[in-house]
């Protein structure tokens, strides 16, 4: 028998009737302090000390509680902490987790239930237990990193360019999300074994054969292992809870960077598959606009560098390889997550500005370090501030959707004989001419404590 739902306002209970409880329907609050923080180019550009620094400045200074989350991206991103000494890689979990009091990985995400808890393992013992995964993420697995392998090979095969992905199945997961094929973690929850969620997942069409032979009984026995191992949550309760307490801050950090959303990206191509500006980041967490009261902070880095296909054009040329080799030497730019040497070029700034304009975020600037001991190896600076169309010769500051069709124009930076706090200086004031915008403060090195606010950039000089 049903029961009756009574919405008398006077509150009174009928036989069989529920009574509503008004004290359960909450107002809507948002997050006193929160903050997010993205990247500007093409990633790489050191996003996870500034979340790093973030969290210290939430939890040792203002002693709130820290929400750590992710709303996008996979196992594709990689960002670097190092705190006294050690460092430690994360690729699905957040930067901030050394910090953080709950690390929500929300539901825009893609994730391999193994390799988050491998990841895991990796982490002081007690923060792997404040590890939340939502029930609304979809599921990733070696079918979908086998599908992202095919899918090159059928791109080079067919004569098209290579995008050059991470093969981290970021692709084929969001596409599984599109075509309404994907396993979500509260799906998974359902089964009541592994052979149930086997059956799941090849009930997706579109696996070619060669991919579906992966899905294995040992394989499928593993994935429900691992989810049965994580601590599945709705999202939404975690979130609200936080907001109700009031002494909660909350830290988003988007995966990738502007240059490689999907929407506004590198010519819409060569991009990652999930959504990489700040509001894309917000969208799938699960959080408002309104819970980030403390703004959104960009970082970029202070000279180009990017992996995968698509057009580069302020890329080293050949006769400034000597400039790229020293970056290499010194900072050691390789990708987190897939190892691949990255190409390095100058700062780029219609794309930068391209970014800004999507985004109107703060902005830190990482790797002037760098910039400072260039005299060793070259006389000049060089700073892209506009483009040139390789046919018509028209100029363009904006940032071009059929990017090779255009050269880089430069302004160039004096630097022999000048000292490292004024190549300093003016590279930073260079810069903000470059992109129209203040640069709030800059790195010179991997660590929090390499953090300054740009005011330190002029006060002895």
């Amino acid at each position: 028998m049903s029961k009756k739902v009574t919405t008398d306002v006077n509150f009174i209970d009928q036989e069989e009737g529920i009574r509503f409880d008004p004290t359960r329907v909450k107002p809507f609050k948002t997050f006193k302090y929160g903050t997010v923080i993205f990247g500007g180019f093409f990633g790489d550009e050191g996003k996870g000390k500034e979340v790093d620094i973030v969290a210290e400045h939430y939890k040792k200074r203002l002693n709130l509680k820290l929400l750590s989350v992710r709303g996008q991206g996979s196992g594709n991103a990689g960002h670097t902490v190092k705190v006294d000494g050690k460092k430690y890689d994360f690729h699905y979990l957040t930067s901030a987790g050394l910090l953080a009091d709950i690390m929500l990985l929300g539901p825009g995400m893609l994730i391999d239930p193994i390799r988050v808890l491998e990841e895991a393992k990796k982490l002081p013992e007690e923060k792997r237990d404040i590890i939340m995964v939502a029930e609304r993420a979809a599921i990733v697995t070696d079918l979908d990193r086998a599908m992202d392998s095919w899918c090159e090979n059928q791109r080079t095969n067919s004569g098209q360019v290579a995008i050059g992905t991470t093969k981290s199945g970021v692709g084929p997961g969001s596409g599984n999300r599109g075509y309404r094929f994907h396993l979500t973690f509260a799906d998974a929850k359902r089964c009541k074994d592994a052979l149930e969620l086997r059956d799941l997942f090849l009930k997706n069409p579109l696996f070619p054969e060669e991919v579906r032979e992966i899905m294995t009984r040992e394989y499928a026995t593993k994935l429900w292992e691992a989810i049965n191992k994580l601590h599945i949550v709705n999202s939404m309760k975690v979130i609200s809870k936080c907001r109700d307490e009031g002494n909660w801050a909350i830290l988003l950090e988007v995966s990738q960077a502007v240059c490689l959303d999907p929407l506004f990206g590198n010519g819409g191509h060569f991009t990652t598959s999930t959504p990489c500006t700040d509001l894309g980041g917000i969208m799938g967490s699960g959080l408002t606009g309104y819970d980030f009261p403390d703004g959104t902070t960009m970082v970029i880095k202070a000279y180009g560098s990017k992996v995968g296909g698509g057009p580069y054009i302020t890329k080293f040329t050949s006769e400034e390889e000597e400039i790229a080799r020293f970056i290499d030497d010194m900072v050691g730019e390789h990708g987190v997550t897939t190892g691949r040497k990255r190409d390095l070029g100058w700062f780029d700034g219609p794309a930068i500005r391209h970014s800004i304009a999507l985004t109107g975020a703060d902005i830190c600037i990482n790797c002037m370090d760098v910039i400072a001991k260039l005299p060793e190896v070259t006389d000049k600076i060089k700073v892209c501030f506009a483009y040139a169309n390789s046919y018509t010769l028209e100029v363009t500051y904006d940032w071009p959707y059929h990017l090779e069709d255009y050269i880089p124009l430069y302004v160039e930076l004096p630097i022999k004989g000048k000292s490292e706090e004024q190549i300093i200086a003016e590279y930073i004031q260079l810069i903000e001419a470059v992109i129209g915008q203040k640069i709030e403060g800059y790195g010179v090195g991997p660590s929090r404590e390499d953090y300054r606010i740009r005011e330190e950039a002029f006060k002895n000089l």
